[in-house]
């Protein structure tokens, strides 16, 4: 019972509730078959009811040969139809059309027969049916005598669906065809009558007509019902499409809204709702970054460096074969010329029918600027309808992306004025006190002495003022270069495009101006060029800044912790990573148990080894070669490019004997 059940339910499933299987339904194959097989259930009726003395000619015999050979051509034919793929899905048979993807669910109406990958052998296997119903038909024609062709065969009907094969298959011109191609068996019946044949009968017109007339008409007819379907059928598949896509437009706005502020997530859930919406097989979306504001003291011979494109890839994997590959050199040269481009690639190897890859790409641009590109592929011809969708779909996301942009652009801009602001008031609030109370504080030492050298009795008064007074010189001059680390902090570091070597040489100045220590940089290695790499530069930046706050955390615990009275800085540059060393003369901090340990303490080292490593890049306390401290600063420029070559190296960097 359980055995029934399971059998009723796959049926089911495959035949009446599978979406395939209405389709299926829905279409002249299965007419094509139930003709097929009823007429040979006709035949089969015809011949085992025959009585005497039917069952005595000659050709009895032979129809009952027949009745074989159709029994057999019907069970392939049945097998080889798109029927055999949806009942036996994991039957693999030969010459079989290859299941479609999910892409294709606009499949074309299914043929009567199978579609061989070659479409001459498509032609083959209709003529092999037609020769076999035309010569099952001739040879069968005298089974009852009078006429001895055409309707007097048993067969003539199960014949007759030859032509309803070919015209469901190929309109008109095929089913008309093999109509007179089924006649001429029936002309050749008439002319050369078969051996056993009655030869007393003489053809009469009403024979000959009834008998020439009825298989031309019958295929009209069936190509005329698959004309009128296949109109409706792509009638329905344009409908389902504009609510396909008119769906695929909402989702893309829902979209845009829920990931207006993440743009990285904004542009890869984009390109996997219009690979959807557009029913592609494969979609790319190059961005096109926004080209920062040329440098003013860039020089006339100086180019800038194209951006490198960034590229949102659905399906996110790679492709196999047989699956889409759009070329990333295709995406450039869009960009370059600014103009739509469509090709047509190869087609895949071993599909049936043959699949010609179709490939177009949209720029969008912006004030004469390209900024977005979409490609698309496909193995179907790109109708205007798509086109059309990406090209409201690519406007809409270009300008979501220009509303995220000028965002960010005014989140930086507001925090870059209030940073502005914030040194303003203290350089002119802070600062100025500070500085005015340092040059206050000088003069009163000035004053003393000259009252000490005029008065050995009021020197030894005056002496213990004088060292205060000192003191007070040397705590303003702390408290000025804080607050003015304080000010270079807020504002930007790449406000000038300033490189590593002039933020160093200006912190170094503005530390020798007013602490009166002596400094000095010593430089290997040239800046990298970025090579319109955005996320190099970027990274730069990062590193960059990261090297500006340890320089300044040195600097300022030199100068008012270790009692230093000279300053040295190295800084090594590469390609990959940047090295940098900041060694003083000071008093450095106690000597460790064992003399291999390395020691991290002192006031700010924490944060300094914190913006070090939050970049890839390492940060050591050792001591110096003429006492004091040396700091050591190592950051890769990527992540991806953590060369420990370049730090062990860069450990042979030698300061200058200190005096």
């Amino acid at each position: 019972m359980k055995l029934y059940t399971s059998i009723f339910a796959r049926i089911y499933k495959r035949f009446l509730a599978d979406t395939a299987g209405q389709r299926l339904r829905a279409t002249p194959s299965y007419f094509f078959l139930i003709w097929r097989w009823s007429m040979w259930l006709y035949a089969l009726v015809l011949i085992v009811g025959s009585r005497e003395p039917y069952t005595k000619y000659p050709a009895y015999g032979i129809s009952v040969v027949l009745l074989f050979v159709t029994l057999l051509q019907t069970l392939i034919v049945t097998l080889y139809s798109p029927v055999a793929r949806h009942f036996f899905p994991r039957l693999r048979l030969p010459f079989a059309s290859p299941p479609h993807s999910e892409i294709d669910e606009e499949e074309p109406i299914p043929t009567a027969l199978a579609r061989l990958r070659n479409p001459y052998s498509n032609l083959i296997l209709y003529g092999i049916d037609l020769l076999v119903c035309g010569l099952v038909t001739y040879l069968s024609g005298p089974f009852a005598l009078h006429p001895y062709f055409g309707t007097s065969s048993p067969f003539y009907r199960y014949g007759i669906s030859t032509a309803f094969a070919a015209a469901l298959a190929y309109g008109y011109r095929g089913g008309l065809g093999a109509a007179l191609g089924y006649d001429l068996f029936i002309v050749l019946g008439i002319l050369f009558r078969p051996t056993y044949a009655d030869p007393l009968y003489t053809p009469n017109v009403i024979d000959v007509v009834g008998s020439l007339v009825d298989t031309p008409v019958a295929a009209l007819v069936a190509a005329l019902i698959i004309s009128l379907l296949d109109r409706y059928v792509r009638s329905l598949q344009s409908e389902q499409a504009n609510v396909r896509q008119q769906k695929a437009q909402l989702d893309l706005g829902n979209v845009l809204i829920q990931a207006a502020y993440e743009r990285q997530h904004l542009l890869t859930k984009s390109a996997e709702q219009l690979r959807q919406g557009g029913r592609f097989e494969s979609l790319a979306l190059a961005l096109v970054p926004h080209t920062p504001e040329l440098d003013t003291d860039m020089t006339d011979t100086e180019v800038p460096r194209p951006q490198q494109l960034e590229i949102y890839t659905s399906p996110a994997h790679l492709p196999h074969e047989g699956e889409a590959s759009l070329p990333g050199e295709l995406f450039e040269q869009v960009r370059q010329t600014g103009e739509r481009l469509t090709r047509i690639e190869p087609p895949v190897p071993h599909l049936y029918p043959p699949r010609f890859p179709h490939q177009l790409y949209l720029p969008f641009a912006k004030q004469g600027e390209v900024q977005l590109i979409l490609g698309v592929e496909s193995h179907r011809p790109i109708d205007e309808k798509q086109e059309d969708f990406l090209v409201i779909a690519g406007t809409q996301l270009l300008t979501a992306l220009e509303n995220i942009r000028l965002t960010e652009q005014t989140i930086l801009l507001t925090a870059q004025e209030e940073r502005n602001r914030i040194a303003r008031e203290i350089h002119d609030g802070v600062a100025q006190l500070i500085y005015i109370l340092k040059i206050s504080a000088e003069t009163c030492i000035a004053y003393t002495q000259r009252l000490m050298e005029a008065s050995e009795e009021e020197a030894k008064q005056l002496n213990p003022l004088e060292e205060r007074l000192q003191k007070l010189v040397t705590i303003s001059k702390q408290a000025l270069w804080e607050t003015r680390s304080y000010m270079f902090s807020l504002k930007p570091l790449n406000q000038e495009h300033l490189s590593l070597q002039d933020i160093i040489q200006g912190q170094l100045r503005e530390f020798e101006t007013i602490s009166e220590v002596p400094t000095s940089l010593y430089v290997e290695g040239e800046e990298a060029s970025t090579d319109g790499d955005n996320e190099y530069a970027r990274q730069r930046e990062r590193v960059y800044a990261a090297f500006f706050r340890i320089v300044q955390e040195a600097l300022t615990n030199a100068y008012k912790h270790a009692e230093a009275t000279r300053i040295e800085v190295a800084l090594r540059q590469g390609p990959e990573d940047i090295l940098v060393e900041i060694g003083d003369n000071g008093k450095g901090l106690p000597k460790p148990a064992r003399s291999d340990t390395r020691f991290y303490s002192g006031h700010g080292l924490t944060g300094m080894r914190e913006r070090a490593t939050e970049l890839g890049g390492t940060l050591d306390i050792l001591p110096g070669q003429a006492g004091g401290l040396l700091v050591r600063a190592w950051i890769p420029l990527s992540h991806a490019k953590t060369n420990t070559a370049l730090a062990a190296s860069a450990s042979a960097l030698k300061f200058p004997e200190r005096h």
